[in-house]
């Protein structure tokens, strides 16, 4: 009992901590959102000047200085076309020291963005410091410091490699926003003490989008401190330049949903996420998908916790009421009551569990049409080969897709989960089976078709069309795979679906 009245009143001062905060930043951020749509017109009539001084550049020289403008401009909005412009850069380089290096940082950072690590790592071993201006130094730092350490996991050997090109990017230029706060963590590996803050405010900022960075990297700070509050300030900060900038898929708008989430504002953490998921969507930035996927994980055990809190709260209260009207009133009255609110209780356990499984769904369904509007747009890009080149559009839709992979991942995710929340699910339909005819599993933690239909149907998703969109088959599939489970269970076709979803 002790237990469940902290849990109580733990809930309640969490709601009010949250409802007496400043939150003016946040009020800023919700403005610029309602401005969105006018930033990104900006944008695009920068991106057109640009393509025109790309088209009517008389020469190669000017060509591959107006490709690097638009591989700039692109890199926060559209994964794609940067790495159009890097290509066209590739091929316009000649023999210049500089163009070259250059280039060749540039491409192996936005294969990095591209989730193409082993060909990122490659073109980066290949690149030509020696002539790197400050621009392209600053690439090739970025792209080097996070290729090296993200393959930190595979061998331990890229160690040294990233400490060296955060030293040389170091030495290269110390008031780059970035090149300071990698610094800063390399120091804090070595165990020893940084003013992090401080040596980020000493930075020179010479553009919205280096403040947008700023921002987002004392938010870094300040969260690695443990103070939320302060974090929340500068990412709603950071965010609000992003949005001003047209910067797609970058981070901040993303990390403080996540916080909103942990601190239990739902709605308007919820609205964060999904213009961060619509952001990643119309980037195509190959990075973040498993970003993504598990962050849709962490919303929905905040959820799923947030309900069991108010559960508790609930029972409190109903035991207060129940203690009360036993002085109150006589021992009849009492006892009707007493099961009147046993009814309501089991009847919000019960919305419990919808909500649970709602959300599964929802995470399911929402999951499988990005990667379908992934793929869509690979074609779609046929139709633009007039503006930008029919070759180079060509030659991105002749790469392997990746739509079947993150779609077998999903499934895993999706058998993975169920079997967390009912993990005897198989049992109970088997129950229902007919003598010789029992479902079995694969393997551990995975479902075959037909276990999948019936998890679909238990999380209230009944028609055949959803479950044909969802498990990416064919209607006809579906139908012939429910008459075989009719036919094979010892309940009646009208009920079938009903006794699953009730299960």
């Amino acid at each position: 009992m002790k237990t469940r009245f902290f849990h109580f009143f733990a809930a309640l001062l969490l709601v009010l901590s949250c409802s007496v905060e400043n939150r003016s930043y946040l009020q800023d951020l919700d403005r610029a959102i309602e401005q969105k749509s006018e930033f990104d017109l900006s944008h695009e009539r920068m991106q057109d000047w640009y393509r025109l001084q790309f088209r009517v550049a008389s020469s190669d020289s000017a060509r591959w200085e107006a490709a690097y403008s638009l591989e700039k401009i692109f890199f926060y909005h559209d994964v794609d076309s940067c790495y159009h412009y890097i290509r066209e850069m590739l091929r316009l380089q000649g023999r210049d020291q500089r163009r070259c290096g250059t280039s060749a940082a540039c491409y192996a950072n936005i294969l990095y963005k591209m989730d193409s690590l082993s060909r990122a790592l490659a073109v980066l071993e290949t690149v030509d410091t020696s002539g790197l201006g400050a621009g392209g130094f600053h690439t090739y730092g970025y792209a080097g410091y996070h290729i090296y350490r993200k393959l930190l996991h595979e061998n331990p050997v890229y160690e040294q490699k990233c400490r060296n090109t955060i030293n040389s990017w170091w030495r290269r230029d110390s008031t780059n926003i970035e090149c300071v706060y990698y610094h800063n963590e390399q120091l804090r590996r070595d165990g020893l003490s940084v003013d992090g803050i401080g040596r980020l405010d000493a930075c020179v900022l010479t553009s919205p989008n280096d403040t947008a960075k700023a921002y987002y990297f004392k938010a870094m700070e300040y969260l690695n401190a443990g103070d939320d509050v302060k974090a929340m300030e500068c990412f709603a900060t950071s965010a609000t330049y992003d949005l001003q900038v047209s910067a797609k898929a970058y981070n901040a708008l993303y990390e403080l949903a996540r916080i909103l989430f942990r601190r239990g504002d739902i709605r308007r953490a919820d609205r964060y996420m999904r213009m961060t998921l619509e952001d990643a969507a119309s980037s195509h930035y190959a990075l973040r998908y498993n970003d993504i996927i598990l962050s849709e994980y962490e919303i929905m055990n905040v959820v799923l916790k947030q309900e069991k809190h108010r559960n508790y709260a609930f029972i409190v209260g109903t035991v207060a009421v129940s203690v009360i009207l036993f002085v109150v009133l006589a021992l009849l009255i009492m006892l009707v009551r007493y099961s009147g609110r046993l009814t309501v209780s089991q009847r919000k356990l019960s919305e419990v569990s919808s909500i649970k499984d709602g959300f599964l769904a929802n995470y399911m369904e929402k999951c499988v049409d990005y990667l379908n509007k992934v793929d869509e747009y690979r074609s779609s890009l046929r139709h633009t080969a007039k503006e930008d080149g029919p070759d180079a559009i060509m030659a991105q839709l002749r790469k392997p897709s990746f739509a079947s992979g993150e779609f077998n991942g999903l499934l895993s995710s999706l058998d993975s989960t169920f079997m967390g929340i009912f993990p005897d699910f198989v049992d109970r339909v088997n129950a229902h089976m007919k003598p010789g005819y029992k479902l079995e599993m694969p393997a551990k933690d995975k479902l075959s078709t037909e276990l999948r239909i019936l998890a679909l149907i238990k999380m209230g998703i009944s028609k055949r069309q959803k479950i044909a969109k969802i498990l990416n088959m064919s209607v006809t599939t579906v139908y012939s795979y429910h008459c075989n489970l009719q036919k094979h269970s010892d309940i009646p076709a009208q009920y079938f679906d009903r006794v699953i979803a009730s299960l």
